[in-house]
Parts: structure tokens; sequence; C-alpha cells
């Protein structure tokens, strides 16, 4: 029985409740499930951003560790709560519209990498928390990996089109390797370094495919934003390989970083143009690639120093610039998706009263 049809129930002819007001509150309940079947999942990527964020400026800034992590813990959790809602009340909307979407299907994989990061936010309280951080990371994980082999049986064995192939893929074959990121709070470096180096090697091939498609077929508009991923898998194979490797090889790492430097320009130039376009979801492809950049730039210099190399102080200054954008990219972008969920609030409300 629905929640409507009992509310209508229980307003017998005993109830003082008016009529109106017994419409009205269904009218609401139909108004919040159509709104969250507009819920776009790429507002994962947003989610993970501003997590992502939250850990960079704890490890700047170590003093304020605790009250960074409860601040960045909450602030996206309205967004990632209005994604959860959306599996639970239109599963079949996930599973049959947003699952065969080759844009959205790769970048869905964001709402499990916030999982990831969720969970390494959880762990360091220690206690059973550590136990429910450690359950949640391998549970993002597992369908993580569940999600990498239905996009690459649906868009890569079925049906082997170039037009098909889009940045997010990235996301949906690199993504994982947030879990080697995360790998240390929750004590699973082992399985985490496991990890790095497939996520390591399917980049390259994802890599050749998404080049070969944007060289002869350009994006359409609305997914343009998505060119921003290209900065964000060597930077966060850096992040994986770090936290994940008890001793990383000083020498791989610069290789790595400079790549992750070099696609980051790219991205730079790339930025003008794309923050032009109209807003759309995609617009959170610009986000988490800023962050983990930053983020990579910090540990490679962190590691180059204590492997004993003369690091410039220049870099650290240009890490902290990076951190500068990233911050001011993902708070442009948070806002941008505050006045979007308003605009569809009100246009669901709308079309119910039209």
């Amino acid at each position: 029985m629905s929640s409507s049809t009992h509310a209508i129930q229980s307003a017998g002819p005993t109830s003082h409740q008016p009529l109106s007001t017994l419409v009205e509150e269904i009218r609401k309940e139909s108004r919040i499930i159509a709104y969250h079947r507009s819920i776009p999942l790429p507002q994962g990527g947003l989610t993970l951003a501003v997590l992502a964020l939250g850990n960079l400026l704890a490890v700047m800034i170590p003093g304020q560790s605790i009250a960074i992590h409860i601040i960045f813990g909450i602030l996206p959790l309205p967004l990632f709560m209005a994604i959860l809602v959306k599996f639970l009340v239109h599963p079949a909307v996930i599973l049959t519209k947003d699952m065969s979407n080759p844009v959205v299907a790769p970048v869905s994989a964001t709402i499990l990498m916030s999982l990831m990061q969720y969970a390494s936010y959880i762990a360091p309280i220690g206690g059973i928390f550590k136990t429910l951080a450690v359950a949640l990371w391998y549970f993002a994980v597992s369908c993580n990996i569940v999600l990498m082999v239905h996009v690459a049986s649906r868009f890569v064995i079925k049906n082997r089109s170039l037009a098909k192939v889009f940045p997010t893929w990235f996301v949906g074959f690199v993504g994982i390797v947030v879990a080697s990121a995360t790998s240390q709070p929750v004590g699973q470096q082992a399985f985490g370094l496991i990890i790095f180096w497939c996520g390591f090697v399917l980049y390259a091939f994802t890599f050749v495919a998404v080049t070969a498609r944007m060289l002869t077929i350009p994006l359409a508009p609305a997914t343009r934003p998505t060119i921003a991923i290209y900065a964000a898998p060597m930077s966060l194979s850096i992040a994986g390989y770090t936290a994940a490797e008890a001793h990383p090889n000083a020498l791989f790492v610069l290789i790595m970083v400079i790549a992750a430097q070099l696609l980051f320009a790219f991205v730079l130039t790339q930025m003008p143009g794309l923050l032009r376009l109209p807003f759309a979801p995609s617009y959170a492809a610009m986000t988490f690639p800023f962050v983990i950049t930053a983020t990579a730039l910090l540990k490679a210099l962190v590691l180059f120093q204590s492997a004993g190399w003369k690091v410039p102080a220049w870099l650290f200054t240009a890490q902290k610039l990076e951190t500068l954008l990233a911050a001011v990219i993902v708070c442009y972008v948070f806002v941008l998706f505050l006045k979007f969920g308003i605009k569809q609030w009100r246009k669901t409300s709308d079309s119910l009263l039209a």
C-alpha cells in the first residue's frame, strides 16, 4: 500500500484534516519523486571533488584536519543523498536509461568513488567506525568492478563504435584507482596496489581510444566539459601509487608527474572555452581533475624530498596555486549545481500543477 493511499484511508470520517491538505501532501510526495527522476548522476563527480578537496586540505593544514573533514564531509551530503534517493525510488530509470548512456554510465563510477572517499573520512575515528569504513570501502570497490564489467560489455564488446567513446571512459575504467588513493586509512594498501596496476594498464588502452575519438569526432557542446577529465587519470595514478606502495619509486613518479602536469596544462588551455558553454551536468567533470592534480603534485614533491632530492620552493608555491584554483572551480560548479537543483525543483512543481 502506498503512503499516499494510507494517508487518504487514515483521514476517514473522524479526521478533521481538510481535503485540500491531503491533496497537497499527495502532490508534494509526487513532486519529490518526480524531482529525483531528474537528478543527474554526473552530480557524483562534484561530490567526489568536494570530498577529495577536503582530504587535500586536511593534509596541507594538518592542525585543522578534523574540522576540515567535518565541513567537507557534510557539505556534499545533500547532493550525494539526492543521488542515493534516485537509486531507491527510480531504479528502473537508472538501469534502463542512465546505464544505457555511454556518457553517464561510466561517470556514475564517481558515486562509488565518493563512497571510498567517505570511507577514508570515517576510518581514522577507529573502533567500530574503522570496521564500517573498511566494509564501505570494499562494497564500493566491488560495485565499481561490476560497473566496469557493465561498461565494457555494453559499450566495448557489444557496441564497438568510436562515436560512443567519451572522456568519461577514464572515470569508468581508471577511476577505480581512487581505491588505491584511499587504501591507507582503511589499511588495504596491498589490495590497493593491485588495483593501481590494473587501473594503470587500463589507462593506457583508454587513453588511446579516447584520444582517437577526440581527434576524429568532435564532442557535442553538452559533453565538451568532459574534456577536463584528461587531467585526472595520470594524477590519480600518482595519488594511488604513492598511497598504496610502501616504497614508491621516485623516478617513476617524476615521469608520471611531468605527464600529469602537461595534461593539466592542456586542460587549462581548454577551460576558457568550456566555461563559456551553457551549464550542463557535465560541468561536474571540471572539478575532480583539478583537485587530484593538486593532490598528486603535493604527494610527488613530498616523495622527492623524502628521497633526498632538492625540490625548488617555487614548485610548492605552484602546488598551492593549483589547490587554490581547484577550490575556486569546485565552489563555482557547486553553486551552479545548487541553482540547477532549485530550478529543477520549481520546474517539477510547475509540471505537476499544469
